[in-house]
């Protein structure tokens, strides 16, 4: 009901505007009279058509010099300003308006005036030049009018919004690094004269919405998605401004919502592994929380469990062949196949590291990893390394010995420094693809193309050759079996290239390989 009424005040009000320019061009001699009338024009077609919220504001911010020039010959300058002070109320509304538009400008103060709050002052000052240069008495009240106006607004917002106009409600937290959670966070307002509250996180792992809030209520609701790095904040701050309801003057301010507490992966995985060697036998697990991240990274070539499709390449066995998909899509498309369970596994695990966080991920890989295998009553057998030597190659263990050793083993985690930089690690099957394909062209050029990726081939061979994965995977294969399953647990940073050749190697002979 309050919010019809305004709207019936401001259509009254836009109303009046264009009676006094109506009445403006009645008044006027026949040769001044198209200045009210294109005043009119305009004003009538931005009411009829309304383009953004501001030129509203700027229209009717123009019309109330406008009217006191227009009607100053006719009714005196003093007067015409009274008949001008009703647009004021239009200025107010539209000034309400914008404040959801509002451009948070980037200031080292804690309180400080908004575009609009410089703008618009200055637009007036500016205009009372003007009205001294040429000698003109309306203009001149008319700005005076305008500068009086906005320091009361002024005097208003500086005693009634405070520094500080949103207070919150902390909230403790406990949370596992890099698990994801939503927080219903409470504000509280602290000023009543309105406006706008802006929220604005400085993490990139935490998101505010929604980040805009009205200030009308006395509390105000909103909620934040968090996903903690290990390195994360105790407690967590977000930027906070506030406008006026006005929107000329804002405040800058910092929340204090979450009180939190990470949990390091590494930290929560060894608990798990504690809870399943003390209260579950060999091969089952009441507590088990959900790795989600086993998953196949490259086609296997043999199996019985459908996994999937793709297009076919060099070397695949006509058998898989998916004969109905290669109709369909005018290409042969291979089927996928996974055959894993019921096979050895061995878990290969690179123990270099660039960082704390890289490290906190690895144990708990490593550890979450070997309760799975547990929790299916899989054999495994263990082949760790650094960038420099291989560190533990094992025999195939029962879960209860592999759980064990891969506690032991995820406190030899390394951290070092590794210039280079992997975007994304060599395909080796499309190179031996294209080898072969290369290889039926004639041309001369062709031959010289298929000699460097041969090249190419046989540098990623040489160098798989000589890494410290390479050897512990060989290790492991002679100890557990060479039809044993593959799981990858590493940050593909040194080994990069020579885990990407021996999943090829690998896949071809049948072996699954799975990256954790």
């Amino acid at each position: 009901m309050i919010s019809l009424r305004i709207q019936d005040i401001k259509v009254a009000l836009k109303v009046y505007v264009a009676g006094t320019l109506i009445a403006a061009t009645i008044l006027s001699s026949p040769a001044l009279s198209f200045i009210p009338i294109l005043l009119l024009a305009s004003y009538l077609f931005f009411w009829r058509w309304p383009i953004r919220v501001t030129i509203h504001l700027l229209t009717d911010y123009f019309m109330f010099f406008a009217i006191a020039i227009l009607l100053a010959p006719f009714v005196g300058p003093y007067f015409s300003i009274l008949i001008s002070l009703p647009v004021l109320g239009l200025i107010t509304s539209n000034l309400e308006e914008t404040t959801g538009s509002f451009l948070r400008r980037n200031t080292r103060y804690t309180r400080s005036p908004t575009s609009s709050g410089i703008a618009l002052p200055l637009m007036a000052i500016l205009v009372l030049c003007i009205s001294l240069l040429f000698g003109n008495l309306s203009l001149l009240i008319a700005s005076v009018t305008v500068i009086a106006y906005f320091g009361i607004l002024g005097v208003v917002i500086v005693r009634r919004l405070p520094l500080k106009p949103v207070t919150a409600i902390q909230v403790r937290q406990r949370m596992v690094a890099g698990t994801k959670d939503r927080l219903r966070i409470e504000l509280t307002t602290e000023t009543k004269i309105g406006g706008t509250l802006f929220l604005e996180s400085p993490y990139e792992w935490l998101k505010v919405e929604p980040s805009i809030l009205p200030l009308k209520e006395k509390t105000l609701i909103t909620e934040v998605c968090l996903s903690p790095p290990l390195s994360g904040p105790s407690i967590i701050k977000i930027k906070a401004h506030a406008t006026d309801r006005w929107g000329l003057v804002q405040t800058r301010f910092e929340l204090e919502p979450i009180s939190l507490y990470v949990i390091p992966r590494a930290r929560y995985a060894a608990w798990l592994a504690r809870r399943y060697l003390a209260e579950t036998k060999a091969g089952s697990l009441s507590l088990m929380s959900s790795i989600g991240a086993l998953r196949p990274i490259y086609g296997l070539r043999r199996g019985v469990e459908y996994y999937g499709s793709r297009p076919y390449q060099s070397g695949d066995s006509l058998k898989n062949i998916d004969w109905k998909h290669s109709v369909k899509y005018d290409e042969l498309i291979t089927k996928e196949l996974l055959e894993f369970y019921g096979q050895p596994a061995i878990v290969l695990i690179n123990l270099a590291v660039a960082d704390a966080e890289e490290a906190d991920k690895l144990e708990y890989n490593i550890i979450v990893t070997a309760i799975s295998l547990a929790q299916q009553n899989i054999p495994a057998a263990l082949a760790a390394y650094d960038q420099e030597h291989v560190r533990l190659p094992t025999a195939t263990l029962q879960p209860r010995q592999l759980l064990l050793q891969s506690l032991a083993i995820a406190q030899e985690v390394a951290i070092f420094s590794n210039p280079v930089r992997y975007l994304d690690p060599p395909d080796v099957t499309r190179l031996r693809a294209d080898i072969s394909r290369i290889q039926l062209a004639e041309s001369e050029a062709s031959r010289v193309l298929a000699q460097l990726l041969r090249i190419e081939y046989e540098s990623l061979s040489n160098n798989a050759r000589l890494s410290p994965a390479s050897v512990a995977l060989s290790t492991a294969l002679d100890k557990a079996g060479k039809q044993s399953g593959i799981l990858v647990i590493s940050q593909h940073n040194h080994d990069a290239e020579a885990l990407a050749f021996n999943t090829f190697s690998l896949t071809r002979k049948g072996n699954a390989v799975i990256n954790i």
